[in-house]
C-alpha cells in the first residue's frame, strides 16, 4: 500500500526570515503539531541536565531545549530509507538497543514516535534503561490520525494501554493528558479532506478551492478548541504523557 499524500516535513524554524515564516505557516495549519508544541515547550522550559530525543527526525523541537540542557538526538539507522530524511547532528542506531550506557540521561522525550515502533515493550525498556533513577520521560502519541509513513505505522494507544505498558516497563507517576477534543478532531478531518482535494487532479483542486473558506473556519475553531480545551477529551487528536523511572525494577 502506497502513501498517496505523505505528511509535509516537520522542519525546525531555521535562521533565515523566509524559513521562519515557512515554519510559522506550517505549524499554524497543522493542528497535530499545535497540539504538541505548547505542552512540549512547557515541559522543556524547566529542565536542566542531559536530555535525549529519540526518533528526533529533523530535530524540529531542538530550538525549544533550554541552554541549561545538553541535547542528544537519536534516530533509526534506516530512517532515510523509510522516511526520507537524515540529520547530520544525530546518532543513528539499529532500532533495538540505544547506544548509551545505563542511567545516562536525566530526561528523555519523543514525539509521535512510538506508534512507529512495533516492539513497544523493548523500546520503552530501553528508554527506562538509559534514564537516571527518577529521570523523567515525556512523549506524545496520536489517537485520531490517519495511516501514515506507510507501512511503518502500527499502533493507536488509549490512556489505559499507555498506563499498562509504562508500568510494565518500570515507570511510575504516569500522567496522561488529551491533545484536543472531539471538536478539534472534526476540524482536523475537515482540513485534511480539503488539503487532499487541493493536492489531487484538477477537478478536485477546483472543489478544494471552493472549500478553502471552510478550511480557514475549521482552522480557527480548531485552534480555539486546543487553547480552551472545548469539547470531549474522550475523542481527541492524541495524548501527551509524562512518567518517571522507577528504580530497582529490572
Amino acid at each position: 500500500m502506497n502513501e498517496h499524500h505523505p505528511p509535509l516535513p516537520n522542519l525546525p524554524p531555521g535562521k533565515s526570515i523566509q524559513s521562519r515564516i515557512n515554519f510559522i505557516v506550517r505549524i499554524s495549519f497543522d493542528l497535530m503539531i499545535m497540539s504538541v508544541l505548547p505542552k512540549l515547550k512547557l515541559w522543556l522550559s524547566t529542565l536542566n541536565g542531559e536530555i535525549l530525543e529519540v526518533g528526533c527526525g529533523l530535530q524540529p523541537y531542538r530550538y525549544l531545549v533550554p541552554n541549561t540542557c545538553i541535547y542528544q538526538g537519536l534516530d533509526w539507522e534506516k530512517s532515510n530509507e523509510a522516511f526520507d530524511y537524515m540529520t547530520p547532528d544525530t546518532i543513528y542506531y539499529n532500532g533495538i538497543t540505544f547506544p548509551f550506557r545505563n542511567d545516562k540521561f536525566l530526561f528523555l522525550f519523543h514525539t509521535e514516535v512510538i506508534e512507529h515502533i512495533f516492539d513497544t515493550n523493548s523500546f520503552l525498556h530501553e528508554c527506562h534503561r538509559v534514564l537516571k533513577p527518577n529521570g523523567t520521560l515525556f512523549f506524545t502519541v496520536p489517537f485520531q490520525a490517519r495511516y501514515h509513513y506507510i507501512p511503518n505505522d502500527y499502533w493507536r494507544f488509549t490512556p489505559a494501554s499507555l498506563k499498562k505498558i509504562l508500568q510494565a516497563n518500570g515507570f511510575k507517576n504516569i500522567i496522561i493528558t488529551n491533545r484536543g477534543t472531539d471538536i478539534t478532531v472534526a476540524q482536523y478531518k475537515n482540513i485534511s479532506v480539503i488539503y487532499r482535494w487541493l493536492r489531487g487532479p484538477l477537478y478536485k483542486k477546483l472543489v478544494g478551492i471552493i472549500f478553502i473558506p471552510v478550511a480557514i473556519f475549521s482552522l480557527i475553531v480548531g485552534h480555539c478548541t486546543l487553547y480552551w480545551n472545548i469539547g470531549s477529551s474522550d475523542d481527541c487528536l492524541g495524548y501527551c504523557v509524562t512518567a518517571e523511572k522507577e528504580v530497582n525494577i529490572f
